[in-house]
């Protein structure tokens, strides 16, 4: 049975928070401003090939299913419109200067358009600017394309982060609960943050606001909080800072922005011997499925689940009908959550 442990010692990460914009919208909104002119695409002719590049900011699990179904959806909408379909995947490993070399690599390969998950948010305009130059449209997915006052910039495809973080905190407020854990001295609340990420600030407020709305100030003088940029290593150290400070602690109840955060606090409760007691909720189920298909459930006891095949197949398709038929992208789409567990997760996990 794998261990939480054993996973961040082999560098196994999981979804990155990346993980997407906070949009309170679960469907399309309306064309966004900044879609680019159709002379500077294929867009409303007649296409015979389309090349394609994704350019990520990590090769975590999400963005790989989000990667596969890409392509999938590519292939069949190159069989209904009748073109040959590229598609290039591409991770920049978080370094924004090999972000912006693939950025050039796409540009210089006439590429008809890019899909991308950046890897710093403030490089935006700049990555916008140069794709408009050179005439190839740019979609961002999970996190957006945004400016200094954190307004999109470019046609944006991702989560409903908001109400997924509320409907992870509600299960956790149930949890809590049900379990009669709120009068327990020896219990704590933590939560797992990612703020300098826009697209997971507005998951954690989710699950704040849900906690509030559900139990009020319960364990108000026993929550804590945890910050980590992206990978399971940063979260470890984070979360490992404050569970070594409350020894006191023996259940932690924890809320999480991503995988991430779960693989990192989940090593770390399990090296102190509390994952037995303690319970942690992920946002995402693409890395917590490989687990629980193994039958290591661990500290994980559920997960509010979005899948990023459905938002790579709607930016994919969102992108073709443009380049064949001219439609407008719209300027965000955003996909809800449903709360999964180790007992039903194959109902629902694509």
């Amino acid at each position: 049975m794998k261990k939480f442990v054993s996973l961040l010692l082999a560098g196994i990460m999981a979804l990155s928070l990346v993980a997407c914009g906070g949009s309170d919208s679960s469907s399309s909104a309306a064309p966004v401003s900044s879609t680019p002119d159709a002379s500077s695409t294929a867009a409303g002719g007649k296409v015979e090939a389309l090349n394609i590049y994704g350019i990520y900011k990590s090769e975590s699990t999400y963005f790989v299913n989000e990667a596969a179904s890409i392509e999938k959806t590519l292939g069949e909408l190159g069989e209904k419109y009748g073109f040959e379909a590229t598609w290039h995947f591409n991770n920049c490993d978080g370094d924004p200067e090999k972000y912006m070399t693939l950025i050039d690599t796409a540009i210089a390969d006439n590429a008809d358009a890019i899909v991308t998950c950046i890897p710093d948010q403030t490089m935006s305009q700049s990555v916008v600017d140069k794709c408009k130059d050179a005439g190839v449209p740019i979609i961002a997915v999970d996190d957006g394309l945004i400016d200094t006052d954190g307004n999109k910039i470019a046609p944006w495809f991702g989560i409903d982060a908001y109400n997924i973080g509320y409907t992870a905190g509600e299960w956790m407020a149930d949890y809590a609960k049900e379990n009669d854990l709120l009068d327990d001295p020896s219990v704590g609340l933590l939560y797992m943050t990612m703020e300098t990420v826009s697209s997971c600030v507005p998951r954690t407020e989710g699950e704040k606001d849900a906690w509030k709305d559900k139990l009020g100030d319960a364990l108000s003088d026993r929550t804590y909080e945890a910050d980590y940029v992206s990978m399971s290593e940063e979260a470890y150290n984070s979360a490992s800072a404050v569970v070594t400070a409350h020894p006191e602690i023996k259940t932690w109840l924890v809320m999480t922005p991503s995988e991430n955060g779960v693989l990192g606090c989940g090593a770390v409760l399990e090296e102190a011997g509390l994952d037995g007691t303690s319970c942690v909720i992920a946002l995402g189920c693409d890395e917590m499925s490989n687990q629980w298909a193994d039958g290591n459930y661990s500290v994980c006891r559920a997960s509010a689940y979005f899948s990023g095949k459905v938002v790579g197949k709607e930016a994919i398709t969102a992108v073709v009908e443009y380049l064949v038929n001219g439609t407008e992208i719209p300027a965000e789409y955003a996909t809800p959550a449903v709360i999964v567990t180790p007992e039903n997760y194959t109902d629902y996990v694509l």
